[in-house]
Order: structure tokens, then C-alpha cells, then sequence
């Protein structure tokens, strides 16, 4: 049987898509993974379908994937993709799985480039997107919290590491780290200024993607705070984690706002699976996730003080999280199994 799987939007290399649904569904069916050029770094466990061109050609090319005989089921990773599967599951009545990964309109709600006076109504049109989905497609969610956006309860393969994907755990190399894409929604600017408040000093090493304008901003308030600062760029994820498995603490100090107030931030699992202490913001996602663990601490969102004082206490403590390591790869891992025999049923096997 053949699945595809396809995104215009994720970078193809996204953990979620590329390793943990490309990655588990290439044991039980052939898979097809289209996505944006230039393509996933790894190959050999799925045939690659480029999408070229912008947004509009990429949607296209995408339906003309759905809509190809061969394939028995499709598994959809982008929101902007939804009408497409609707169209494909109308046409050729090929089973469409949407997986959720985000709160899409929460997440409207503070996009820079939706002009402010259309936000709730773009919301609200995103809102009755998913609600067809959840009507004429199958629904997938990456975490409980976005359960709310639905009328009736959905399975939720919680975002965890795949079992054995993560590098053992390493010395302490005395800097803190981030990984995940750079906004100051996603605190950017917080970690710099956490980092020059705390007792003792750390380097501050940041994975992920950057725009320029944020980059030089970014380097400015580092220089200017006396931080040594090192923007490492986007990098395979088992080479980002090779990382964070060497340093003191993770951060994940996110806004306050409706896209992430409910969400747990997948890096928080993987720091703690490596024995690196946690310092991120106090949401109630975040909060409900970590009850009970060692190693975290919960800081006000956008108080600097506050989270420099955890740092403080967070880089001496790396012990305590080495000790919850075996317990965390056991209790938090990828749902492998549970993902095949669910896309199996969807296929109709």
C-alpha cells in the first residue's frame, strides 16, 4: 500500500513529518513525500516528490499528488492544504489524514502580516477550515490542547522523540541552548537579555531559523549585554540534539499568546531526555506537561530577572535531570506502533 505524505509549508526536514510520520510509515507502506525543494537531507526510506515554485504552484502540485491513483492514503501537515484534501477525498474518495500541529487560529491572531482588522475574521475562516476537516477528512493532533478547536475528540500522537533517535547523554559544556525557529515571539530577545542576568555567565547557543533583520538585532542586544552569542543556524535534527546534549540548560521562553498558551514545546521533552536542565516560560500547556518532573524551572513570560535567577539555580542542577534521563525515554517516546496501525485502518487494510 502506499501513503503520501505532503507539506508546501515545513521545512522537509521537519522532525514531525520527515522522521516521525515519513520515517514510522515507511515499516508498513510505501511512502511519497512531497514537499518544498531542495528536499530532505536523508533519503532511502521514501520516494521524494518535489514541489517546486511558490505557494500557489506548490498547492497545485500538491492536489495532483492527492489525486494520483496509486495512493491509498495521504497524510496532510499543512492547514492551507486542507481544501485540497477535500478535493482529492470528493474526486477520488482517497483517505486524507489531517494532522494538526498547531493551534492555526490562535496562531493568526498575532501574524504581522495579516493586517490587524482582518485577524479575527481570518481566524474565524480558519477555524471552519478545520471544522471540514473534522467533518469530510480524518483528524490528527500533535498535542491534547488542540482538542478545543474541535466539536469531537480526535487520537493525539504526542510530539516525543522516536525511540533510540537522541545521542546519549554528554558532559556539561557550560552554555545554555535553544533550538527551534528564532522570533522574538519565541524569545529571541528574552534569552539574550535572561543570559546577561544571570549570576554566572554562559554562552547562549541558538539552533534554528532566523530572518537577517532578527539576526543583526539579535547580535546587537548580545554585544551590547556582553553575551556571547552563537547563532548556529538550522541544522539536521540529529546533529542539533548532539548539541543540546552538551549543554548546561534549554530554554523555551515563549510569549504569552493563544498559539502557544496551550502548547507544549516539543524541545522541553528532548532537553530533559538529555539530561539538560529546563528553563521556560510559565504557560499552562507547558505547566500541565512538566507536573512532576525534576530539572524545570517556570518563569514569568518576558521577565528577565526572573529568568535569570532560574539559570542561575537551572546550571548547577544538570545532575538532577541526568538522574530522570531512563525514566524520560521511557515515559516520552514517539508512538511508532500506534501511528502504523492507525494509518492502516485509515487505508482500509
Amino acid at each position: 500500500m502506499r501513503a503520501l505524505v505532503v507539506s508546501t509549508v515545513h521545512r522537509p526536514d521537519d522532525p514531525r513529518v520527515r522522521e516521525r510520520t515519513v520515517g514510522t510509515l515507511a515499516s508498513a507502506f510505501d511512502v511519497r513525500f512531497a514537499t518544498r525543494e531542495p528536499g530532505p537531507s536523508r533519503s532511502g526510506d521514501h520516494e521524494w516528490v518535489p514541489l517546486p515554485g511558490g505557494r500557489a504552484r506548490r498547492w497545485l502540485g500538491a492536489l495532483r499528488q492527492m489525486l494520483q491513483r496509486d495512493v491509498d492514503v495521504v497524510s496532510l501537515h499543512d492547514p492551507e492544504l486542507i481544501p485540497a484534501g477535500l478535493l482529492a477525498r470528493l474526486i477520488r474518495q482517497v483517505p486524507v489524514v489531517v494532522d494538526v500541529h498547531e493551534d492555526v487560529p490562535g496562531q493568526i491572531l498575532t501574524k504581522e502580516w495579516v493586517p490587524r482588522l482582518l485577524r479575527r475574521p481570518v481566524a474565524w475562516m480558519a477555524q471552519r477550515t478545520l471544522r471540514l476537516a473534522e467533518r469530510f477528512c480524518i483528524v490528527t493532533l500533535a498535542e491534547p490542547g488542540y482538542s478545543r478547536l474541535f466539536k469531537d475528540d480526535h487520537p493525539v500522537f504526542a510530539n516525543y522523540p522516536n525511540a533510540g533517535a537522541l545521542p546519549p547523554v554528554a558532559g556539561d559544556g557550560a552554555y545554555l541552548v535553544y533550538v527551534g525557529d528564532i522570533t522574538e515571539q519565541r524569545g529571541a530577545l528574552d534569552m539574550i537579555d535572561a543570559a546577561s542576568a544571570m549570576p554566572s555567565g554562559r554562552s547562549l547557543r541558538i539552533i534554528g531559523r532566523v530572518s537577517d533583520g532578527l539576526a543583526a538585532r539579535m547580535w546587537e542586544r548580545a554585544q551590547g549585554l556582553g553575551v556571547d552569542l552563537q547563532l548556529e543556524g538550522q541544522l539536521p535534527h540529529r546533529e542539533a540534539m548532539e548539541i543540546v546534549a552538551g549543554a548546561s540548560t534549554g530554554l523555551s521562553l515563549l510569549a504569552d499568546i493563544p498559539n502557544y498558551r496551550h502548547s507544549l514545546p516539543t524541545k522541553v521533552i528532548e532537553y530533559l531526555a538529555m539530561g539538560v536542565t529546563v528553563v521556560a516560560s510559565d504557560l499552562p500547556g507547558t505547566r500541565e506537561a512538566v507536573d512532576g518532573l525534576a530539572a524545570v524551572w517556570l518563569v514569568p513570560p518576558g521577565d528577565a530577572g526572573a529568568t535569570g535567577a532560574a539559570l542561575g539555580e537551572a546550571v548547577v542542577r544538570r545532575g538532577v535531570a541526568e538522574a530522570q534521563v531512563p525514566m524520560m525515554r521511557r515515559r516520552f517516546v514517539w508512538p511508532a506502533d500506534d501511528l502504523v496501525a492507525f494509518y492502516r485502518r485509515a487505508a482500509g487494510e
